[in-house]
């Protein structure tokens, strides 16, 4: 009998782990309401490598990583005494049904933020895959999604994904809403009901139900020459399942709602940079909302390598507000925002770099904001006082393209910052400024970090003084001053703790303080 070895599995695996806690207190600006804050975030993620055993270059590999995130907030109902007692989370409580009932509110919420297992370079490099929760990230955005992506890559300079599955949305299990088009309150409706202890679809009409969200994508994206590259992506997300459509009953008493397979989203997105070591950069970029017809982003830069210690550069940015397909904002105007802005940085030596940026930033709107609305309550004769108002006169002023001319608001930018790194330390100045007609803010942050012991050792802090101003809200301007200290300490290679202690007082808040305590642990073989 002869017993023949197996062969030896060269197993990497990563383990790593990340806790921060805080305490702290928020006064309400509208009253005396002091909101307690015991937030803890926890993340735990764990990675396998070469589950083919050995790797070799060029052959096919596979991997499983997985990363789990705890976001809670042990302050929730904290602030909440007597009869409204439990509140927040609960709907009946003593002091009445849905007081203060925050629907779809969780402590202890819990994510998986992404599973995976993943094959590389199969069919000779031609193929790849990914199967289980991951991140698509591209000129679209940062997009998770539970299902398959598979890869092609070709000798030709080019590379090409298709992928599909359920977008990631929040009220399912293990998920959070982080990456779903913005404009839309869903959630899980469990525990609702028609008792008169349960909350109810009707009460809360703007709660929309989350269901299952089917999408798919495809992406070209080039592969070639390490100063180029290149990405073209595609998608579209559905929703399914009923949507309440209106905030308040008919006359009948009920409410409208829409049902079935419908659009979510459906964009395109093409990103592209050029970058030259030796020379410099080009970048920009573009996407198209085909369900609001209209471009809702571009974006553009260019910089210049002035040898090793000096880059200048200018940008701009385009957006435009754009919303789930569900949502009611798809009604209401959308005006763009862009922002244009030159950079230099400079580091006139190895111990000293600075840097500085400054623009304007426009913001658009329809008509005039100081006068429309009081030249469209003159046309319905409400300001005049008649008696007999004709809706009609109305929205025919607001139709009127004169009265709709687009209107725009410019604000300066500035942004000044330097560091200086001695031996075992650091410095750092940072000065900033927005102001236009609409109001300013604009301040300075001094910080600083010492580093012992071939850094297991560290302390550190941060004095800022900043002001504001909205001649809106004459009463919300203030001027605030703070500072943080924090100290650190590596006792092993796989382990770092930091704790820090935050002070910020003003007007508005009064004296407000925060603790953070940081704890990442590494761990792999």
């Amino acid at each position: 009998m002869t017993a023949h070895p197996r062969d030896a599995r060269a197993l990497d695996f990563e383990v790593q782990s990340d806790t921060a806690a805080q305490a702290y207190q928020v006064s309400s600006p509208w009253g005396d309401t002091i909101l307690d804050r015991r937030r803890l975030m926890q993340t735990l993620s764990l990675g396998v490598y070469n589950l083919q055993g050995d790797h070799k270059p060029g052959s096919a590999d596979f991997s499983v990583v997985l990363r789990m995130r705890l976001d809670a907030d042990f302050g929730i109902n904290a602030h909440l005494g007597a009869a409204d007692r439990g509140g927040e989370t609960a709907y009946q409580i003593e002091a009445g049904p849905g007081v203060r009932f925050v629907p779809g509110l969780q402590q202890a919420p819990v994510d998986l933020m992404y599973a995976y297992v993943e094959g590389r370079n199969l069919l000779k490099g031609w193929l790849g895959f990914r199967a289980g929760r991951q991140y698509v990230v591209d000129s679209l955005g940062w997009w998770s999604f539970d299902g398959a992506l598979a890869r092609v890559t070709t000798p030709y300079f080019v590379r090409a994904e298709l992928y599909g599955g359920l977008e990631q949305r929040g009220g399912l299990p293990l998920s959070t809403s982080r990456f779903e088009r913005q404009g839309v309150w869903r959630g899980n409706h469990a525990g609702f009901g028609t008792a008169g202890d349960q909350p109810s679809v009707t009460d809360l009409p703007s709660y929309q139900f989350t269901q299952p969200a089917p999408a798919f994508g495809v992406a070209l994206e080039s592969n070639g020459p390490s100063w180029i590259h290149g990405r073209l992506s595609y998608r579209r997300v559905y929703n399914t399942g009923t949507s309440v459509t209106q905030q308040f009953p008919d006359p009948t008493g009920g409410y409208r709602t829409a049902e079935g397979l419908r659009v979510s989203q459906d964009r395109l997105g093409y990103a592209l940079d050029l970058n030259k070591s030796d020379l410099g950069a080009i970048k920009g970029g573009f996407t198209y909302d085909f369900y609001n017809q209209i471009v809702g982003s571009y974006y553009g830069g260019v910089e210049a390598y002035l040898g090793k210690r000096a880059t200048i550069g200018a940008d701009i940015d385009y957006f435009v507000p754009t919303f789930d397909a569900d949502s009611i904002f798809n009604w209401f105007t959308k005006s763009p925002i862009t922002t244009a802005t030159a950079r230099v940085w400079v580091a006139p030596t190895r111990r000293l770099d600075l840097s500085a940026y400054g623009g304007v930033r426009l913001w658009m709107a329809d008509g005039d904001p100081e006068t429309f609305g009081a030249e469209q309550c003159r046309a319905s004769g409400l300001c005049s006082g008649d008696q007999e108002i004709d809706p009609a006169n109305t929205k025919a002023f607001t139709r009127d393209p004169d009265n709709r001319a687009i209107s725009t608001t410019v604000d300066a930018l500035a942004n000044v910052s330097g560091r200086y790194r001695f031996g075992t330390a650091e410095v750092g100045l940072r000065g900033m400024v927005q102001a236009g007609a609409r109001g300013h803010t604009g301040g300075a942050d001094l910080s600083g970090e010492k580093r012992f012991d071939g850094g297991r050792y560290r302390v550190g802090g941060r004095v800022s003084l900043y002001d504001w101003s909205d001649p809106l809200r004459p009463d919300r301007g203030a001027t605030s001053f703070g500072y943080v200290l924090g100290a650190g300490v590596r006792p092993v290679q796989q382990a770092d703790f930091r704790v820090e202690w935050e002070h910020d007082m003003n007007r508005l808040v009064g004296q407000r303080f925060r603790i953070v305590a940081l704890l990442n642990l590494r761990l792999g073989g």
